[in-house]
């Protein structure tokens, strides 16, 4: 009787694990193909190799004392520069409990103001709660519960062959008598 329920909750959850697994090394693939892709095509148009140019510090400053004129708690823990439109932005990410990301435009103006996207689900699922190495963890361990869901749908396949029929193959797989 338990063999029965188990193997229906096991074909349920395979089905489930297949999902996520996929989807879990789809989402390294991704990440690691957008990251050569942005290898292959840098933009050469800024030179930093000699320093920021000042119009981008002023910018840079008085975005940053805009963002603490709006939270004067607020904890800068990381500047970022997007460099994709013609003029570059800074992402100012805050710490703390309220955690923020601002865009700051020309002139230091605050263009957008958001909480992190990437809540604690996605960075355990992605494993970048550990870093690179949780990163690569996780994509082993994708590929291992894959390789197990292949492996059992095989042993599957050979349950239903060794059956008379396709029927009592399937009454097998399942514990019914």
């Amino acid at each position: 009787m338990i063999r029965k329920y188990h193997r229906i909750i096991s074909f349920v959850a395979g089905a489930f694990l297949l999902l996520i697994t996929t989807t879990g090394i789809l989402l390294h693939v991704r990440e690691f193909l957008e990251e050569e892709e942005k290898e292959k095509h840098s933009k050469a148009a800024y030179n930093l190799t000699s320093g920021i140019p000042t119009e981008w510090t002023a910018t840079l400053n008085k975005g940053c004392m805009a963002v603490v004129a709006q939270n004067p708690t607020a904890h800068i823990e990381r500047v970022r520069i997007d460099l994709e439109g013609e003029k570059p932005r800074f992402i100012i990410q805050t710490g703390g409990e309220e955690r923020m990301n601002y865009v700051i435009g020309e002139g230091g103006r605050i263009l957008k103001a958001s909480r992190p996207e990437k809540n604690l689900l996605l960075r355990l699922h992605t494993g970048e709660i550990l870093g690179d190495v949780g990163e690569g963890l996780n994509l082993l361990f994708g590929l291992g519960l894959l390789i197990l869901i292949l492996t059992g749908g095989v042993l599957l396949w050979e349950m239903l062959r060794a059956a008379p029929s396709f029927r009592a193959g399937v009454r097998r797989i399942f514990g019914v008598k």
